[in-house]
């Protein structure tokens, strides 16, 4: 088996839900605040300060205190969770292994499944506001919804495009009612302008036409009409035009995969293999090492999101592998 940082993001969910079948979780749900210690994926940072973390098992912790202390919530599923989006402080969706979607309606408290008439793994989510939102996931999924979730529709991306092969999609960005971003498989990416119903493949400069493969991107994010996608072996690429073109960008520190990012008002966090996190305040323009504790750098970093805080500023949560998580403040990330 090759080292953990060079296993592909999708093995890596296999080989953890595998794993978390044999453990035990000694806190029941409904706990006043609990250990978390299980494997997570991905977070969210609700704009009214709450905070959601879900991982292996369908588990979801919820936090009220600005990511201080946790509760563990039922979310009516044993399978994994990998993706999660709240777009406002009430809605919010997370899905997983088997197609299973779940949503809330007031800010993690309670969760009901829906249905997304595909079993694959979904291993993005997206939401442009809570009506509004598309999730991607192994062999070319793609479902869309334009009524919160009530219903959703397959699309197929395949017959869209003629692909000669099936494109595991990992990432999703909507960037308003009917234009999405969704990237994944040999660095691929593609995007639609009416709600995910057809789709066009962008010039993507990690993925080689004549040879068919390039580099994997695992995450994506939007901000200030700037898309930004990261990936293996630290690939950093952007895009000023809704995704049609993009270019690759150096952040200073190639090698660690990046599992994942966000941005928000020019404030990013990028993180992956080892317990590597950059940063950046400019946008992606230049970025810096954060330094984390060493028992950190034993994990991989899989979800992080960003908020505005309500005092001002950015504020977010980034969290990994047997519940690892730090929490950005002022600049600064706490573990």
């Amino acid at each position: 088996m090759p080292p953990a940082h060079r296993v592909p993001w999708l093995g890596l969910i296999v080989i953890s839900v595998c794993f978390s079948l044999v453990r035990v979780d000694s806190h029941a749900e409904g706990d006043a605040s609990v250990s978390v210690d299980v494997n997570l994926f991905a977070s969210a940072v609700l704009p009214g300060g709450g905070s959601i973390m879900v991982g292996d098992r369908g588990k979801i912790f919820l936090s009220e205190d600005g990511s201080t202390t946790w509760k563990a919530i039922d979310s009516g599923t044993k399978r994994a969770l990998v993706t999660v989006c709240f777009p406002d402080d009430r809605n919010g969706w997370a899905a997983g292994q088997g197609g299973v979607i779940v949503h809330s309606s007031d800010g993690g408290l309670t969760w009901e499944a829906q249905s997304s008439g595909v079993d694959v793994y979904l291993l993005g989510i997206g939401f442009f506001d809570p009506r509004h939102g598309l999730a991607v996931g192994a062999d070319s999924t793609v479902v869309t919804t334009r009524d919160g979730g009530r219903t959703w529709k397959s699309t197929s991306l395949s017959s869209s495009l003629d692909l000669i092969e099936e494109v595991n999609l990992f990432a999703v960005a909507m960037t308003d009612e009917q234009k999405a971003c969704i990237a994944g498989d040999g660095g691929r990416i593609f995007t639609t302008e009416d709600g995910g119903q057809g789709w066009v493949a962008s010039k993507s400069p990690l993925y080689d036409e004549e040879m068919m493969e390039g580099r994997i991107l695992y995450s994506m994010a939007y901000d200030a009409g700037t898309l930004y996608a990261v990936g293996i072996d630290g690939v950093f690429v952007t895009s000023k035009d809704q995704g049609k073109t993009w270019v690759e960008r150096e952040t200073g520190f190639p090698g660690p995969e990046l599992y994942c990012i966000d941005v928000v008002d020019g404030v990013g966090l990028a993180g992956g293999s080892g317990g590597h996190v950059i940063q950046t305040s400019d946008g992606g323009s230049t970025w810096s090492l954060v330094e984390v504790p060493e028992d950190v750098t034993r994990y991989w970093l899989s979800g992080v999101d960003l908020q505005k805080a309500p005092s001002g500023g950015v504020h977010g949560l980034i969290v990994g592998q047997e519940g690892t998580s730090g929490r950005l403040e002022s600049g600064a990330l706490s573990w």
